[in-house]
């Protein structure tokens, strides 16, 4: 049916891609930071699901590895992987942060004066998200995390 019915392959190849997209660690990384313990399991349960899935889905397509039908999508994304890993480790940690009540964001160092000379204290400069309920920062990290998760994963984001 995959190459004789150009809708359902299309269909299957739009599927696989989003699949190549998908980062079961990724997944359980947030699990263990922002999940309670008592829905762990359901976590491995919905990776398990997701492994079996592209296991079908490869037989359907009749590849052996995702995204084999088109090389150049493939490159692209293992190329993008590890910028949207680590924006992902980011976010994650940085939820943690957020959801922590009793997280209190320690003073920095003043910039050198070599750096910046202006008269003014480093921190009268800076000024981030000053009507965010969370630590300084935190909400704006969260934010930029989004936006380039969802400018690396493009279509899926």
């Amino acid at each position: 049916m995959y190459n004789q019915w150009p809708f359902f392959r299309v269909t299957i190849d739009l599927v696989e891609m989003v699949f190549a997209k998908g980062d079961p660690g990724i997944a359980a990384l947030y699990d263990k930071l922002l999940v309670s313990e008592d829905l762990w399991a359901l976590g491995a349960r919905l990776r398990a699901n997701y492994e079996e899935t592209k296991q079908l889905l490869l037989q359907v397509a009749g590849h052996k590895d995702l995204l084999e039908g088109d090389p150049y999508l493939k490159q692209r994304l293992r190329i993008r992987d590890s910028y949207t890993t680590a924006l992902n480790v980011c976010q994650a940690y940085t939820l943690k942060r957020i959801r922590d009540p009793g997280f209190q964001v320690k003073p920095r160092p003043h910039l050198s004066k070599d750096i910046m000379d202006m008269g003014k204290p480093a921190s009268e400069l800076v000024k981030l998200n000053t009507t965010s309920e969370y630590a300084p920062g935190l909400e704006d990290t969260l934010i930029l995390t989004m936006k380039g998760i969802a400018a690396g994963m493009q279509n899926t984001g």
